[in-house]
């Protein structure tokens, strides 16, 4: 890894994760990555997703309340539907909904939205990750064009 603050971030667990979507997928690796020791805020477009958790409520089954509750009271979680809040964050993980047209392609419209969102609050010295399910070629072909549009990152650089 040529990020060796990044590295040492995620190695010591000092790093901010974001995680993008707050439902099946984004709520459980939320709590875990924040059971595992890192400070991670979940952004969500439903306000009252966010209202939820913020309140220590969980609305997946196999998240429960009290484990929401304590991540609250540790400061190790928080909600929140402004994602700004990427740009003070050292790792993102998109986890957003891919459902399936009646073509059986998934549809992406969620993914390019929400990169469309975040793409001015990326920054160097960050890590992106695409969680949710799509064919191969995605991030490469729809996620870095628009994460990189207006800017001067360079993949694997900075």
């Amino acid at each position: 890894m040529k990020n060796n603050k990044l590295y040492e971030k995620l190695i010591n667990q000092s790093a901010h994760v974001v995680i993008l979507g707050l439902g099946y997928v984004g709520l459980p690796l939320a709590t875990v990555l924040a059971e595992a020791g890192y400070r991670v805020t979940g952004v969500d477009a439903d306000p009252n997703k966010v209202d939820l958790i913020n309140k220590g409520v969980s609305y997946i089954e196999d998240v429960e309340s009290t484990l929401v509750k304590k991540l609250l009271d540790e400061h190790k979680l928080a909600a929140t539907t402004n994602f700004s809040i990427v740009a003070e964050a050292d790792a993102v993980s998109i986890c957003v909904p891919t459902p399936l047209r009646k073509t059986r392609d998934p549809d992406l419209s969620y993914i390019v939205s929400v990169a469309e969102s975040i793409a001015p609050h990326v920054h160097p010295d960050m890590v992106v990750v695409l969680e949710s399910t799509t064919y191969p070629g995605t991030t490469r072909e729809l996620l870095l064009p628009i994460l990189m549009k207006g800017n001067d990152l360079v993949i694997g650089e900075n």
